[in-house]
């Protein structure tokens, strides 16, 4: 049996080393993929076998993608050149890339009308998590198949969970991203308001990480916030098109959310505010210069003034 994995990026690295386990283990014939020849380097270290041809993987019985977007996911398995037009019936490929709801699904169809079965199964995690195999991750299709690879799912995720039919596990990480967005857009908002109107910074977010406003959006990223570090590898610009994506669903099935529109309202000030490029929590630098205030640490704030003396 052969396995590949294409896409080894922040999060696809850690868990092509995972699944490497099982090479090691005589399960399977292993092969990594990736288009940056650097990306290999660290994998041929480890004696694992790699290629930067996406059709040396074409001849897998599983074949696990992990890339940054739906352009990309459509263009290496239904694309001119994609991987599709060389496989056979019978062969399977496991997506961990997050995609749109609507594109998993015209993808599944396009794979089962060649024979060939597909499975959504985004993930939810940091860089760390893929290293440590504890990710969350959440599977669309079909339900046999979900339970024949969940022995190799298990060595990249600790919370494995089957959603339903094609679609259902971007659906799902799509709704789990909205609720994330939604909760990180309310404390940009209101710190701001707080210290406009005399209240401390970090008193105010000691408040908002541990009583009942709290969530893990606020305790994870209201400290970057006091310590003025807005940098992170999956940025602002890209959590506005997961909810473009779950808006697309929206206005298919006419649903009103107003919650979520209010939302993607609040990325769009920061969007056209220059945040793009930096992670979610940036946005509240729209509110600072809107109201004239920083929500800062003191000592951060100490230091950003001896710089400008």
């Amino acid at each position: 049996m052969k396995v590949s994995f294409i896409g080894l990026g922040v999060m696809g690295t850690g868990m092509a080393f995972n699944l490497a386990k099982g090479e090691k283990e005589g399960e399977y014939e292993y092969l990594v993929c990736d288009a940056n020849p650097a990306a290999l380097e660290q994998f041929n270290t480890q004696g694992i076998n790699t290629t930067t041809n996406i059709l040396d993987t074409a001849d897998s019985d599983y074949l696990f993608l992990c890339l940054p977007d739906l352009e990309i996911v459509k263009k290496v398995i239904v694309g001119e050149n994609g991987v599709l037009q060389h496989m056979e019936p019978g062969q399977k490929i496991v997506d961990f890339s997050t995609i749109s709801y609507l594109g998993a699904v015209e993808i599944a169809e396009t794979c089962k009308e060649n024979g060939i079965e597909y499975m959504d199964c985004p993930i939810s995690g940091h860089p760390r998590t893929t290293v440590e195999g504890t990710l969350t991750i959440m599977c669309g299709g079909d339900e046999e198949l979900f339970h024949t690879i969940k022995p190799m799912l298990d060595r990249m995720g600790e919370q494995i969970l089957y959603m339903g039919d094609n679609g259902a596990g971007q659906l799902t990480k799509m709704i789990n991203n909205c609720v994330l967005n939604i909760c990180c857009a309310s404390f940009s908002e209101l710190l701001p308001v707080g210290v406009k109107l005399g209240l401390d910074p970090e008193k105010l977010g000691d408040v908002l990480m541990t009583a009942t406003g709290s969530s893990f959006a606020s305790k994870t990223l209201i400290p970057k916030v006091l310590e003025g570090n807005f940098e992170h590898s999956f940025s602002l610009e890209r959590a506005y098109k997961d909810m473009e994506s779950m808006n697309e669903v929206l206005m298919k099935y006419q649903i009103p959310l107003p919650t979520l529109n209010g939302t993607m309202q609040t990325y769009q000030l920061a969007l056209q505010n220059g945040q793009g490029d930096f992670y979610k929590h940036a946005m509240i630098r729209y509110f600072e210069n809107l109201l004239g205030v920083k929500v800062r640490k003191k000592s951060y704030q100490e230091a950003e003034a001896e710089l400008v003396n």
